[in-house]
């Protein structure tokens, strides 16, 4: 017979693979942390193969450990519907997926995406994070989520990409104040969006610029408001209450929006109903910011004609 991995073991592994502590994972199996140690030393023997590195920040997975937990987490649902099923729980999905993705994403288009979903099913949970743009593959290849939604491709080998719609981002201003048309606001100093949005005005040129910056996609639409600055927002973020404007002349900067998650040979009704739920929800809302008050798409020249006539009409009733 072939290696075979005990219950216990997995168990050990999976525990330690989540805390990343082995104190922590020890009191959480309550087993002593030299017991913990042997189990995973006794099953890193068993596979030839070491499952964690000690770095100067802690535990860390290693490529080896990180296919072990994705098959482990596989198998642990796998279990959980089939025992649903058997004992003849009520109709519907159970279990937990963890999703990340970038501010300006989550709360306006992924929770009302999810919200149905997870009302149809009571008995499903969720985790919904928030991390920077050059963060968010990492997470799902590190193992630390199920799902990832970014704002490019992931060319991981083993990782599939579903388009989930087009993020159309635009340059906005404070419509209360005048002034500091030379700054421009940014979620943190590494985030190079606005660069990227004048690029793709010019080809080659960026102006010079003054630079403020604000976490949060909301804070920023905030912060552009108070007349701090101006920004690149997505256009769907935008509601008269923030008190803002486009600013006319340039061409709204289009960026396709991916799921990520790893490739399996099976896949769960969990895990189907969270991609076909969210591939569907997602490019419905997408699609309705496309397009305009009367269903038809908006040409980039068409919207900036619209908005200098708004800004006339606002500045004749001032």
């Amino acid at each position: 017979m072939g290696t075979r991995l005990s219950s216990t073991q997995i168990e050990s592994f999976m525990m330690l693979a989540r805390e990343l502590n082995f104190s922590r994972a020890a009191e959480r199996l309550h087993i002593t942390q030299p017991a913990l140690t042997k189990r995973i030393q006794n099953l890193e023997e068993t596979l030839g193969q070491v499952l964690f590195v000690r770095l100067r920040g802690g535990l860390e997975l290693t490529e080896s450990g990180r296919i072990l937990q994705r098959h482990a987490a596989s198998i642990e649902r796998q279990e959980e519907e089939l025992l649903d099923s058997l004992v003849g729980a009520a109709g519907g999905i159970s279990g937990f997926f963890r999703l990340v993705s970038f501010s300006s994403c989550l709360r306006s288009v992924l929770i009302p995406a999810i919200g149905g979903l997870l009302r149809e099913h009571p008995r499903l949970s969720c985790q919904f994070i928030k991390a920077e743009v050059h963060e968010l593959q990492d997470l799902l290849i590190e193992g630390k989520v199920d799902f990832s939604v970014s704002l490019s491709e992931c060319e991981r080998m083993g990782i599939e990409n579903v388009q989930l719609g087009i993020e159309r981002n635009v340059l906005i201003e404070s419509a209360r104040y005048e002034g500091r048309e030379d700054c421009y606001v940014d979620h943190e100093p590494r985030d190079n969006f606005t660069e990227r949005f004048f690029l793709i005005q010019t080809g080659a040129t960026v102006p010079k610029m003054l630079r403020a910056y604000f976490d949060d996609i909301y804070g920023l639409i905030d912060a552009v408001s108070e007349g701090i600055g101006r920004a690149v927002v997505p256009l769907h973020l935008i509601r008269p209450e923030h008190h803002v404007r486009m600013v006319p002349g340039f061409r709204p900067y289009e960026v396709p929006v991916f799921l990520h998650y790893h490739a399996q040979p099976y896949y769960t009704k969990l895990h189907r109903a969270v991609i076909d739920t969210l591939t569907r929800e997602c490019a419905r809302h997408y699609d309705a910011y496309q397009l305009g008050h009367e269903g038809k798409a908006v040409a980039d020249d068409a919207l900036i004609a619209a908005n200098r006539r708004l800004m006339a009409q606002r500045r004749g009733n001032t």
